[in-house]
């Protein structure tokens, strides 16, 4: 018999944009549906964890892309071509086959493995014009990925200075475990160099991702931080990419922000060292941000 998993505190900025959002979702999606996934769960928790597992056509757009690029990747690593026009065909079927999945509702027996739209369990439910849309953007990225500056640059890049990765990675900080991983990183010119593939508009916020994946780059690769540089690639927007040097400034800036989000997140919990949240300690921050969050269902202060 295997031993039940422990609830280990992390962080990440997803978990920290999630924390300053709303307290009250945050403490749904982290505490709340833990163990919801197993067959003896609390009903809470069992409902808790399949709302979690909510996703929406802009993610799933987004993934997929991501792992259609990830294929491209794979590929001319091993020295074969990609059809783009294959993937992207690739890209609109795996968007159908979530579609599907979802409307079957296979999702509340496998939610890890089965997709369930937020637009289908909430409303309302998508339009064709809309489903086209989201089948041009899957095809815009794709298409634009294959003409971009940063393939050009992997393409001219040996695979044997592209640095490994994990799905998901993480490094130490500061005693924390902290999850950030680029979606690729190679050597390049006596640098490392970081590019992150964004299939939304452009985001300010993205430049402090790019300095967490520098000090990733430092933690697990042991590269000389101030010969890190990084950029996102915004596909939707000609996938163009300035790569900038990470500097002792950026650095300090991000590792202060870490840690002041660490420290409010562990502020709340009730034993810190268990890793043990009571919901009271967790206000909700009711507003317009309630109309897309996969817990509205069940919050009392959702608007």
């Amino acid at each position: 018999m295997r031993a039940p998993l422990e609830n280990e505190f992390s962080w990440s900025l997803s978990r920290a944009r999630t924390f300053e959002d709303c307290p009250l979702k945050y403490w749904f999606h982290y505490y709340g549906s833990w163990g919801g996934w197993e067959p003896d769960a609390p009903a809470e928790a069992r409902e808790l964890y399949l709302l979690k597992n909510l996703t929406n056509l802009h993610l799933i757009a987004g993934d997929t892309v991501h792992r259609a690029i990830q294929k491209a990747l794979e590929d001319h690593g091993r020295g074969q071509a990609t059809d783009p026009e294959a993937l992207v065909l690739w890209c609109k079927a795996e968007m159908q086959r979530a579609v599907h999945e979802s409307l079957d509702e296979a999702w509340r027996e496998r939610p890890k493995q089965c997709a369930r739209l937020f637009e289908h369990h909430y409303g309302p439910r998508p339009q064709r014009e809309f489903l086209v849309r989201i089948a041009r953007k899957i095809g815009h990225s794709v298409r634009t990925f294959f003409k971009s500056k940063a393939y050009g640059l992997i393409r001219e890049t040996d695979p044997s200075e592209w640095l490994p990765m994990e799905t998901l990675d993480t490094f130490e900080f500061e005693g924390t475990k902290v999850y950030a991983v680029p979606d690729f990183a190679c050597r390049h010119q006596g640098e490392v160099l970081l590019l992150d593939w964004k299939t939304g508009q452009p985001d300010e916020r993205n430049a402090d991702q790019v300095v967490l994946y520098a000090l990733f780059a430092a933690a697990r690769w042991g590269a000389d931080p101030d010969r890190v540089r990084g950029a996102p690639v915004y596909l939707l927007n000609g996938g163009g990419y300035d790569p900038r040097p990470v500097t002792p400034e950026d650095r300090a800036r991000v590792a202060s922000m870490v840690r002041d989000s660490i420290a409010a997140m562990r502020g709340r919990l009730k034993d810190p060292t268990a890793n043990a949240a009571e919901r009271a300690s967790f206000t909700a921050s009711p507003g317009q941000p309630c109309r897309s969050c996969n817990f509205r269902g069940k919050c009392p202060h959702a608007r």
